[in-house]
């Protein structure tokens, strides 16, 4: 996306991985000179848009509020949100500071990712990833979709094994995920 603001985010493309190791990255909205052909987002959204919003299809995401506020937006109503990266971090972990990607992805896996900064810059130099190449917005975004299946990989066999916390995230935090994302659309 163009913005961490969920709520004003437009969509640069979209990664998603359906195996550890196998990742891909669909371009849609890069914008800078030179810039290769990409598919039409409205296109792309109309194909995925069965996927999406199909409860019956399991998705995982990393801090998947923020995905389906930008979604939403885009007239996706995602369900079958059952895995959320974060929030498994934080139940299992919840007095450990850093619950995003990459810090995860170092402290669990010892997989040190690519770094925002990496292909954006930083400060007064960094671009908006709508100007990123898209060869680098691939790699930085395919990696950060198999990260997260990864770290749900991680994660889901110690929920398993302390049926309270599992409960706790499935009953509890999964869920409050829609709500939340429904009272911040609302002005709350």
């Amino acid at each position: 996306t163009d913005s961490l603001d969920a709520l004003q985010a437009n969509l640069v493309g979209i990664s998603f991985a359906v195996d550890s190791g196998k990742a891909w990255y669909i371009p849609l909205a890069h914008d800078y000179p030179g810039v290769p052909q990409q598919l039409p987002l409205q296109e792309v959204l109309a194909t995925l848009k069965p996927i999406l919003t199909d409860a019956g299809k399991t998705k995982c995401a990393q801090n998947g509020k923020y995905d389906l506020h930008v979604l939403n937006r885009y007239g996706i109503a995602v369900q079958g949100l059952r895995e959320d990266t974060m929030l498994a971090s934080f139940v299992l972990n919840a007095g450990r500071a850093r619950h995003d990607m990459d810090s995860m992805a170092l402290n669990y896996l010892g997989y040190q990712t690519i770094a925002y900064s990496d292909v954006a810059g930083k400060g007064a130099k960094q671009i908006a990833f709508s100007q990123v190449a898209i060869d680098d917005a691939n790699r930085y975004a395919a990696e950060d979709a198999d990260i997260t299946l990864r770290l749900q990989h991680y994660f889901a066999p110690q929920l398993a094994a302390t049926p309270g916390l599992q409960a706790l995230y499935r009953d509890m935090e999964i869920p409050l995920q829609q709500v939340l994302c429904d009272i911040e659309e609302n002005g709350v």
